[in-house]
């Protein structure tokens, strides 16, 4: 992971979320936020149970996004 490589994973039917700790830590005023100030996500890319593509955007400059995921 990091450096292009795929850095976040949310997976889903059951919740399963994978990041790499070291490089996204933890905010010490909100245990509950990971952050990593000088990096930028550069690539949006969601695959149906398939593996098919629903969704890909990239812009190396930088993407603004809000990803909400709702689990019962």
């Amino acid at each position: 992971m990091g450096d292009g490589g795929t850095d976040i994973i949310i997976k889903g039917a059951s919740v399963h979320v994978n990041f790499d700790g070291s490089l996204y830590t933890k905010d010490p005023k909100d245990p509950n936020h990971h952050k990593h100030d000088q990096r930028k996500i550069t690539r949006v890319r969601v695959q149906d149970e398939k593996g098919e593509d629903l969704l890909d955007r990239s812009d190396d400059k930088g993407l603004k996004w809000t990803i909400t995921v709702s689990t019962k």
